[in-house]
């Protein structure tokens, strides 16, 4: 994987039904990694290279993959053909959501809107125009390719079994990827592979003929000359095995999205319009999960995220837009998650783990190096991120810093509060059992209401946003709905910022800058400011009026920033938008 070649920040987009037919490139995943074209990778290629490549399998086995890369690449494999083109639908035909995944890499990009794929809008066209069955495999004249609608079982939030409809894309491509990862050894020319493909579809061989402008003798040759390749008795035979081993394609997504499913859910129902979720493994089994979005050539930025990240998330998309940036936003582990305690807690420190994630994402997408954002709680992490990984970051962004601690006045509403956690750290069984309450309520949406507008009564700004001033959505169900699946990571976060050494930004060697909202009521700007000093200084931005959330209630100010940042701008000091004071150290 590490060495498969990508666009590192494309998603799909409004693929034309030109760009769907045409040979020639169309837009990849961010995380799909797609296969070298012949054309360009196999004339450059050095043998001592491939010997390299190849130099720990016993020297015969070595050649014989080395002659099997070759022919490959002379069969002009298109990138296209490691993906899979996946929808899901309720029985009456009600889009659910769709993905593409890769057969190659096993990465998965998740996609909510059924007309920003090409592929999966025909599906998705198909389904909603009825008839639709369990089972059912129809022949696309147009396209040459079928349509392939298989049942699954799922279970809800609730634990509620039922059935859907999982829709597949099958091409002649993918087709022939499937029998050659099933069959290598029985070196199926691409005719013939074609032909297969056309019986599986529901093709006649004099159709099929037709359809490539052969001779019916030829077809009846090829089809001949597979069942020998795959030891099948006959045509029905051979129908039967090459369909046996197209139900890998229902596997190659669903095993990627029964770990994701909270994150599926959350980016299918709240951010649909702003972001997009990718899930890939990762070579040290790691299953990685990042939301990303705005322009695909923007200026790559990552955030290490808090614990509402969901709230400055959606609604995010226009603010990319104006400023070109492209965001990525890891996922980290113990938020919106699917696996147990214990499982989460035996692959060592979650927090440390999470920023490892990062990392992994950041190497594979071939980004580095990129400017580091850390927001809330994530503003420490990430200046910990950024010490331990200097290598990756091109400077870091401070934006609405939380440092948990106990406020200085005990009147301070959230003091108890985080006093409460800090206490609660040290009795492991206390922790579980107050999780456990805080599950029965923080996934009520009138207990988060009260819950949020308590923690930040004091800052009107931030209750407008939490109401759905700026977004047109209130936050509540999203909060609700997420919190949930996200108890291990908040308090393992808190734990961590709360009870970790001070971190100082003293060896950093990327510039830092800090954007705060001037009346933030978690952490003031002059907390932040006085506990980071850093020698190289970024962009400083204390917006006025803004609170905690101020990326979404003053995002022109605040994303403006963090694309002046990323210009690698000097230290500028503005409240209120009007520059004060611009020096550098």
């Amino acid at each position: 994987m590490g060495t498969a070649v990508r666009h590192p920040r494309n998603l799909p987009g409004n693929q034309t039904e030109r760009a769907f037919r045409s040979p020639g490139p169309v837009r990849y995943p961010a995380a799909n990694a797609c296969p070298p074209k012949p054309s360009g990778a196999g004339e450059g290629m050095r043998k001592e290279t491939l010997d390299a490549v190849f130099s720990l399998l016993p020297k015969r086995n070595a050649e014989f993959a080395i002659r099997r890369l070759y022919e490959r690449m002379k069969q002009q494999v298109k990138p296209d053909a490691f993906q899979v083109r996946w929808a899901e639908f309720e029985f009456s035909g009600r889009f659910l959501r769709g993905g593409i995944s890769d057969i190659s890499d096993l990465a998965t990009v998740i996609i909510s809107n059924n007309q920003s794929d090409f592929g999966i809008s025909l599906l998705a066209a198909r389904a909603s125009s009825g008839d639709l069955s369990a089972g059912l495999m129809e022949w696309n004249r147009e396209y040459e390719s079928f349509l392939w609608f298989l049942p699954y079982r799922f279970s809800d939030a609730q634990g509620k079994a039922g059935m859907r409809l999982r829709g597949l894309l099958i091409t002649s491509d993918l087709f022939g990827e499937i029998m050659e990862l099933f069959n290598s050894s029985a070196n199926l020319t691409r005719s013939e592979k074609r032909t297969v493909f056309q019986l599986v579809g529901g093709l006649e061989l004099r159709e099929a003929a037709e359809m490539d402008e052969v001779t019916y003798e030829t077809k009846r040759a090829q089809t001949k000359v597979a069942c020998g390749k795959l030891r099948c008795t006959g045509q029905k035979d051979l129908v039967r095995k090459a369909m046996g081993q197209l139900v890998h394609v229902m596997s190659v997504s669903d095993s990627e999205l029964k770990h994701s499913e909270p994150a599926v859910a959350f980016a299918d129902s709240y951010l649909h319009d702003d972001m997009q979720l990718v899930v890939r493994h990762h070579s040290s089994g790691a299953i990685l999960r990042y939301l990303v979005g705005g322009p695909i050539e923007g200026t790559p930025v990552v955030m290490v995220h808090g614990m509402m990240f969901p709230v400055i998330l959606r609604g995010i998309a226009r603010f990319l837009e104006r400023y070109n940036i492209r965001l990525f936003v890891p996922i980290r582990s113990g938020y919106l998650e699917s696996r147990p305690l214990g499982a989460l807690f035996e692959r060592g420190d979650l927090v440390e783990l999470g920023l490892r994630e990062i990392a992994y994402m950041v190497e594979e997408e071939g980004l580095a190096p990129l400017p580091l954002i850390g927001n809330s709680l994530g503003g420490a992490l990430a200046l910990r991120m950024a010490l331990e990984y200097p290598h990756l970051f091109s400077s870091v962004i401070l934006l609405s810093t939380n440092l948990a601690r106990p406020a200085d006045n005990p009147w301070h509403e959230g003091s108890s509060f985080y006093k409460g956690m800090h206490d609660l750290k040290s009795d492991m069984l206390l922790f579980k059992l107050v999780n456990l309450e805080y599950r029965k309520f923080y996934s009520k949406s009138e207990t988060c209401r009260h819950i949020l507008s308590t923690h930040f009564a004091k800052s009107k700004v931030d209750l407008s946003v939490l109401d759905g001033r700026y977004t047109g959505y209130a936050v509540y169900d999203m909060f609700a709905s997420t919190y949930v699946s996200s108890i291990v990571g908040i308090a393992e976060d808190f734990r961590c910022v709360m009870t970790a050494e001070q971190i100082s930004a003293e060896e950093l060697t990327v510039p830092l800058s800090i954007i705060h909202g001037e009346d933030d009521p978690l952490t003031s700007a002059e907390k932040v400011i006085d506990m980071f000093k850093a020698p190289l200084r970024g962009v400083q931005r204390i917006v006025k009026g803004a609170g905690h959330f101020a990326s979404i209630s003053h995002g022109k100010e605040v994303w403006g920033a963090v694309a002046e940042a990323c210009d690698g701008q000097g230290w500028i000091v503005r409240r209120g938008g009007a520059q004060a004071v611009s020096h550098s150290q």
